[in-house]
């Protein structure tokens, strides 16, 4: 099943083409291999690193049956899943894709490696500077560069949104109180929203020691006693009373 495709220039100007060179030169040379990256239509996004002296002397002579054989695998791209492929010459070509705002955008492709016990004579591995790796390993770095570039896999409307919502969510700049920090801003939030030291520790990812904590600095700073005068006095602030106010009808009932 054809996957949909996203667009390989936004994700190339996402996380800059520079910056994908020369991971992609770094783990060429890391594993002995040529390595290249590709977009949906088998153009190249990126120059060839250590590009396979051996692949290209075939191709001369064989140009027709390796643009069949590369034309095949274009088609397996487009299922939008990690493979290898070992062409009629003994070269093990690896796939993994490349999503982009959950959408398949591009795929790396590797060459200029073989098997241990592949048909091209040991004189040509040599000759050709060809690496040979068992099967395992083979998969292994196809798994790692997979894992890789998963994440890259960046949702940017998921992230507009959050960002958003965080935005959103945040205590209105005319009720923060300079005496307490960003964090005890953010705790502050979720005990106006009703959450419990538990849910806050969960929301924040921290402990609910440091919660209480926090709480007690909160209470100090602000002269306060317990936490529901906390929520009480930034709802008076939000709704425009002054925390004396709130101290003075409390007084007076």
């Amino acid at each position: 099943m054809k996957k949909k495709t996203g667009s390989a220039d936004q994700w190339i100007q996402f996380i800059g083409k520079d910056k994908l060179q020369t991971f992609q030169d770094n783990f060429a040379r890391a594993y002995g291999v040529s390595m290249i990256f590709l977009d949906m239509d088998g153009n190249p996004l990126t120059v060839g690193s250590q590009n396979s002296l051996f692949c290209f002397t075939i191709q001369k002579e064989h140009a027709v049956r390796c643009q069949e054989n590369f034309q095949m695998d274009m088609d397996t791209m487009q299922k939008g899943e990690s493979f290898i492929h070992v062409c009629p010459f003994g070269i093990a070509c690896l796939y993994v894709p490349v999503y982009f705002n959950n959408r398949l955008t591009a795929f790396a492709g590797i060459g200029g490696l073989t098997y241990e016990n592949s048909t091209i004579p040991e004189n040509l591995k040599q000759r050709f500077h060809i690496t040979s790796y068992n099967k395992e390993t083979t998969w292994n770095i196809l798994m790692l560069l997979e894992s890789m570039l998963r994440l890259l896999n960046v949702n940017c409307t998921v992230s507009q949104k959050d960002a958003a919502q965080k935005q959103e969510d945040a205590l209105p700049v005319n009720v923060r109180d300079e005496r307490i920090s960003r964090r005890e801003q953010e705790i502050v939030q979720l005990l106006c929203k009703g959450y419990t030291n538990k849910q806050i520790a969960r929301q924040l990812f921290i402990s609910e020691t440091t919660v209480k904590t926090h709480i007690s600095n909160i209470l100090a700073k602000l002269n306060l006693h317990d936490r529901m005068q906390i929520v009480v006095y930034y709802y008076n602030k939000i709704n425009g009373a002054e925390a004396s106010d709130t101290n003075n009808n409390e007084e007076t009932d």
